[in-house]
This record gives structure tokens, sequence and C-alpha cells, in this order.
């Protein structure tokens, strides 16, 4: 029963670690079609242009750091450290 409680942890720190990686990536693609594409057509200034990307990669820094901290804490459980 360990055993397999152990399989079910390694396999759900697999998925927090694609969902950071998932985050990461949608949010690297939001930011080059997306939010670049924006800059061209209204030329905001630069103080505009810091916030708008502060305000998109901090959530993602929040969402991708927490997952990643899940994962190697589940890896922990499961190999009982």
């Amino acid at each position: 029963m360990a055993i397999l409680g152990s399989l079910i942890a390694l396999g759900a720190a697999l998925a927090f670690v694609g969902m950071a990686g998932f985050a990461v990536w949608g949010t690297l693609q939001a930011v080059r079609d997306e939010l670049m594409v924006g800059f061209i057509s209204t030329n905001p200034s630069a103080a505009e242009r810091s916030l708008t990307l502060l305000l998109v990669g901090l959530p993602l820094a929040g969402v991708a750091v927490l997952a990643l901290l899940s994962a190697v804490r589940m890896i922990q459980v499961a190999f009982g450290l």
C-alpha cells in the first residue's frame, strides 16, 4: 500500500511540474503573440510596458513557484524524506 501511495505521489508531482511548465509556456506565448503586438499598435510609454509585463509575469512566477514547491514536497513524501 505504501508503494502505491508513493507512485500516486510521484504522478501528482509530475502533474504539478507539467502545470508549472504549461503556465510558463502559455504566458510566454501570450506575451509574444498578444502583448508585443499591442505594444506596437498602441505605443505605450516605457513605464506602462514595464508595469504590464510585471503584472503578467508576477502571477506567472507565483503559479510556477508554488507548483514546483508542491512537486518537490510530494517527491519528498514519496521517498519518505
